[in-house]
């Protein structure tokens, strides 16, 4: 049986039912709102003009799934984990058939859910094609990647993978090019051509990407920053290049 998920908050459900494809497997299995949220008439609208049913519950009951830290705002969605993930050969097959280029975002073992989100946020935002995570050592899509991507996490394919350097070496033999978001790297982003396939590798928080990983991207990719300043965040640095790559392929 599929694991579950959480999602909860009123903009991250408009967010999410805005974003999800009605031709995608329905990966949102049930929805709970408290009393005070069914008169909402924004969010009974969309869920109706969507066909989600939903179920009245009390603001305990909802606490007892998402945790009573979170601020759910009497509104808590279940989720079917399985189904938010995209296979890897799909996303290839669909890089094949672009007549532009595409782009993929490779998340090296990171672990902040906050970082995680916001990566997936940027990468709708600026166009990507697909957001690839581990499946070991790395934080999955959870109810806080969920809530800090603002639902953007169903408004793209997220490919989970096995092993981090098998994969890149596929999608090198598919004919993409890799570049590895360092601190110290040689190639600068100003200076960089994004003119073909693109995968964007982010590296963990404080690690950075590990040796073996980062030796297998084809370039080390460094923002130029302030000298006041010692280095961006992983979500800052992804967002900067990512925007780039934008500004070059629209």
């Amino acid at each position: 049986m599929s694991e579950k998920v959480y999602l909860y908050g009123k903009h991250s459900l408009r967010e999410a039912l805005m974003a999800i494809k009605r031709e995608d497997p329905l990966i949102i299995d049930k929805i709970y709102l408290t009393q005070s949220v069914v008169t909402d008439p924004k969010i009974v609208s969309l869920l109706q003009s969507n066909k989600f049913s939903y179920s009245t519950v009390t603001a305990d009951e909802i606490d007892s799934m998402v945790g009573k830290d979170a601020i759910h705002q009497g509104v808590c969605a279940q989720i079917k984990e399985s189904t938010l993930y995209t296979p890897l050969d799909r996303v290839l097959q669909k890089a094949k058939n672009k007549s532009a280029n595409s782009l993929f975002v490779l998340m090296d073992e990171l672990q902040d859910s906050h970082n995680v989100g916001a990566i997936i946020r940027s990468a709708v935002a600026f166009g990507a094609d697909a957001v690839l995570i581990p499946e070991h050592n790395q934080t999955q899509i959870t109810a806080t990647v969920i809530k800090t991507s603002s639902g953007m996490a169903f408004a793209i394919p997220i490919v989970r993978i096995g092993n981090i350097n098998t994969t890149l070496t596929k999608l090198k033999e598919n004919g993409f090019w890799t570049y590895g978001l360092t601190g110290d790297g040689d190639t600068k982003l100003d200076e960089t051509k994004f003119d073909a396939n693109t995968v964007i590798v982010v590296g963990g928080e404080g690690v950075g990407i590990r040796a073996k990983t980062l030796e297998l991207c084809d370039f080390k990719l460094s923002i130029k920053i302030n000298s006041l300043c010692e280095s961006l965040n992983a979500s800052n640095a992804a967002a900067v290049t990512l925007y780039e790559w934008n500004k070059q392929n629209n």
